[in-house]
């Protein structure tokens, strides 16, 4: 049996540039799309690295099983004194260190991460999703790699494609109707074809959505069934339905065959738990920020110090349009500008301002009398704020207000999002009473060098698959 493995295991990468090939598929994923994924790496690199790319494993295990009989090597196992179940076996359990290989290739990433800001849920639960996502993958595809028995790879490899894009594109068809209150529908039960389905909804947690089913049992058996199922249905068609090449199945055999299939479909999509109703956890410690992604209409604006107020503003988000964002861990001076709903007619008397980070951001005011240190505005017709009376202001007062802004306890590597919050109390000469203002906006901020450190990192596999190649070239030129 180790003698199989190993044989087979060894021809899997016995092409003079296969390593080759690993090396490109492993930098895209470790360094590219590392680098790639700075807004937010979590949920731009966990979608690629954690959950589309192991569901590629479904095509390849179709393809790797249907290959020997493709290149008609199925025949000296069918002849020779070699057992053909343990050969089964050592053919799967190359494939299930492939896709350990895998895990492991892309693990250092998210050491990386965890090193940066800790461990989240949602990293949690990737780093056990994507497991799942590989064993079922190379189930299912095991199972339709040994439905065909032609002289070419491509119809198990397109029909894997084709299963691999249906369980890829239900996941967030899941979430929209959970969203909208309709997961307990035929549709949604629907969605429960897809494996991926199932374990996302067995472990507890959601992409986008916010409520997760109350139970999971049911959703672990049928998981279960799936995936033992496929394994035993692929052996038992190799091993008694299919002779060296043909098929030889009785039609007693073909009825089991059907049926274990149309089983494997329906069984989640009937017994699957769908009574959402409970929270989902939070992915992490991001806070909500209600309007983050408006343009335009705020009453702050961000600039380096003593810069000209900007030519357009102001987005919730300060510094959206500025590069590289606000380092954690160091502090920034920058000047924070407050738009106040005052006429440069009126004449301000009192003005005092306080400037608060939430969420790990310290925002420092620094000392300076606003009053003696205002600015003007002037705002086009018909967008400038209103004042206490209710008229549009058409150039109003601005006050520069000095802080230095320290970003702490990041929960991303990148598109760190903290709520900022400025309360105003002003006073014009002959008002009978101050008026207050309160603005809520946020500032961007990442980990300096993670992205650096990801992608050196990620390319140490890639590199070492690129020495394997020459060395291999070397030997066989």
């Amino acid at each position: 049996m180790l003698t199989l493995y190993s044989e087979e295991l060894r021809a899997l990468m016995r092409g003079r540039f296969a390593w080759l090939g690993v090396a490109v598929v492993l930098l895209g994923l470790g360094g590219l799309s590392a680098v790639a994924s700075q807004d937010s790496w979590l949920d731009g690199y966990g979608v690629i690295a954690y959950f589309l790319t192991p569901i590629c494993f479904l095509p390849l295990s179709a393809g790797t099983i249907a290959s020997p009989r493709a290149t008609r090597f199925v025949e000296s196992v069918f002849t020779a004194p070699v057992d053909r179940g343990k050969w089964f076996l050592a053919k799967i359990l190359v494939l299930l260190t492939v896709a350990l290989a895998y895990y492991v290739a892309v693990a250092p990433l998210a050491a990386v991460y965890v090193a940066n800001v800790g461990m989240p849920f949602l990293l949690e639960m990737y780093l056990l999703w994507t497991p799942g996502i590989l064993l079922v993958s190379i189930a299912v595809g095991t199972l339709i790699g040994v439905m065909f028995i032609g002289r070419s790879v491509a119809p198990p490899v397109a029909t894997g494609v084709g299963i691999m894009l249906v369980y890829a594109v239900l996941p967030p068809l899941q979430e929209l109707l959970v969203t909208r209150g309709f997961g307990a529908t035929a549709m949604g039960h629907f969605t429960l074809a897809s494996p991926l389905v199932l374990l996302k909804n067995a472990l507890g947690f959601t992409l986008a959505t916010s409520e997760v089913p109350d139970t999971a049992t049911s959703t672990w058996i049928c998981l279960a069934i799936v995936v033992v199922g496929s394994f035993a249905l692929s052996a038992w068609i190799f091993l008694r339905a299919q002779g060296v090449e043909s098929w030889e199945a009785n039609s007693r055999q073909r009825w089991i065959i059907v049926l274990g299939i149309v089983t494997l479909v329906l069984v989640p999509i009937v017994f699957a738990d769908t009574n959402y109703g409970k929270a989902a956890p939070a992915q992490n410690g991001a806070p909500s920020i209600p309007g983050l992604f408006l343009r335009g209409g705020g009453q702050l604006a961000l600039v380096e110090p003593y810069e000209p107020l900007p030519a357009s503003c102001c987005d919730t988000l300060l510094n959206r349009d500025k590069w590289p964002s606000l380092p954690t861990g160091q502090a920034t001076r920058q000047d924070l500008l407050l738009f106040l709903p005052v006429d440069v007619k009126q004449r301000l008397v009192q003005l005092d301002v306080h400037v608060v980070g939430q969420s790990g951001l310290d925002v420092r005011m620094l000392p300076r009398d606003h009053l003696r240190n205002l600015e003007t505005r002037v705002y086009a017709v018909g967008i400038g704020p209103t004042d206490a009376d209710g008229r549009r202001v058409e150039i109003g007062w601005v006050a520069r207000i000095p802080v230095d802004i320290v970003p702490t306890a990041p929960w991303d590597i990148g598109g760190i999002r903290y709520p900022i919050d400025v309360d105003a109390t002003y006073a014009v000469e002959g008002g009978s009473q101050p008026n207050t203002l309160k603005a809520r906006a946020a500032v961007e901020a990442h980990v300096p060098n993670a992205l650096v450190e990801m992608a050196l990192v990620g390319a140490v596999v890639p590199i070492i698959c690129i020495g394997a190649m020459f060395n291999r070239w070397r030997r066989t030129r």
